[in-house]
């Protein structure tokens, strides 16, 4: 949702003749205040009057000379499956990836939680410690065939409260509509490290 300063800024890029409008109309007050000052003889109302006047064609130059607005428009749900561009706004540096901990967990027992219809609390083993995860992948597995296999989780993730159960890590899936949790094709010791 866009803020007042947004919406005007993408209001004044799409329709510019508005503010040549507004400034048109203006003009006339403008000019007949600066000569009623100089008439007046009041030299600080005139030069006050000149610095507002000055400061108005600044705010002209500066919308668009200086800071050319980008047109902002919503991202289409197409948007988010296009191939990514190899440029540096989606690559990732190797030492950021590092900090991502990856680790295969064992779903030691699966819940639906009640009031969800795809929310599923998983109680899952990483060898040294036990976790719980809640994950929105109710509609696409069932709860009994999920306890005993082994999924790939984000281990340093902050935990995170949905529906009142505390998150304690994220499992990873491909898919918006039906989710596919990802699972390592064989078995391997809970905890180990994924790279």
């Amino acid at each position: 949702m866009l803020n007042a300063s947004q919406f005007l800024a993408q209001f004044l890029a799409q329709y510019p003749w508005v503010l040549v409008i507004l400034g048109v109309w203006v003009i006339p007050w403008k000019a007949w205040a600066l000569w009623r000052s100089a008439r007046a003889k009041d030299i600080w109302w005139f030069i006050a009057l000149m610095v507002i006047n000055t400061l108005g064609i600044l705010e002209i130059v500066y919308l668009f000379v200086i800071r050319k607005v980008p047109k902002i428009s919503p991202a289409s749900p197409e948007s988010y499956h296009e191939p990514l561009k190899h440029d540096e706004g989606t690559m990732m540096k190797f030492n950021d990836f590092q900090k991502v901990h990856l680790r295969v967990a064992k779903i030691l027992s699966a819940e639906k939680i009640e009031d969800s219809d795809k929310l599923i609390r998983l109680q899952v083993d990483l060898g040294d410690e036990k976790r719980q995860i809640v994950a929105g992948i109710g509609k696409a597995y069932q709860t009994g065939d999920l306890e005993g296999r082994e999924i790939v989780i984000v281990a340093n993730l902050e935990p995170r409260k949905l529906m009142g159960y505390e998150s304690q890590g994220m499992l990873l899936a491909a898919g918006d509509k039906e989710p596919v949790v990802l699972m390592p094709e064989k078995e391997v010791p809970a905890g180990s490290k994924v790279s």
